[in-house]
């Protein structure tokens, strides 16, 4: 079974400045810093960041997207467009038995301090065990981009 998941968020940040903070490992290392608990420390396996750059995540013992590290591959990084594009190839949801996992973003400016974060999520999964997408959460993008827009604001707060 393929299917996909589509989630927006908006978000009180340039999208230039949110592009910046989201576009690499820039974003797990922000996300581990602020989100702990749901973020495990990254670690760069293979490249310098950029497309072609695995990276290993640890998963916290609770996590209900499968207990061994994450491994993402960076497929696509599109600077002119905003968009990025990461495969989970190893660990964590592939443990429950997807296939497939892309997880793009787009950053999408709305206005010059608003941004748009489309957040997607295609897959490939045995039909039979469909009951399993449920553990995909998109609230979980939408909580990852609300704390790197608050971190951002904060930051620039504190540096102003």
């Amino acid at each position: 079974m393929k299917g996909q998941m589509v989630v927006e968020t908006t978000v009180k940040v340039a999208a230039e400045e949110f592009w910046d903070a989201y576009r690499d490992i820039k974003r797990v290392r922000i996300l581990h810093e602020i989100l702990g608990e749901m973020v495990g420390e990254p670690r760069v396996e293979h490249g310098d960041g950029g497309v072609g750059t695995i990276v290993n995540i640890a998963n916290p013992q609770e996590a209900s997207w499968g207990k061994s590290d994450t491994k993402e591959l960076y497929r696509m990084i599109d600077d002119e467009k905003r968009i990025i594009e990461v495969e989970v190839i190893e660990g964590g949801l592939k443990d429950l038995g997807f296939d497939y996992l892309l997880i793009r973003a787009e950053i999408i400016e709305k206005d010059p301090q608003t941004t748009i974060v489309r957040s997607t999520v295609d897959y490939e999964i045995d039909d039979k065990l469909a009951h399993k997408v449920s553990l995909v959460k998109m609230e979980y993008f939408q909580t990852a981009i609300e704390a790197i827009a608050q971190y951002l604001n904060t930051e620039r707060r504190a540096n102003a």
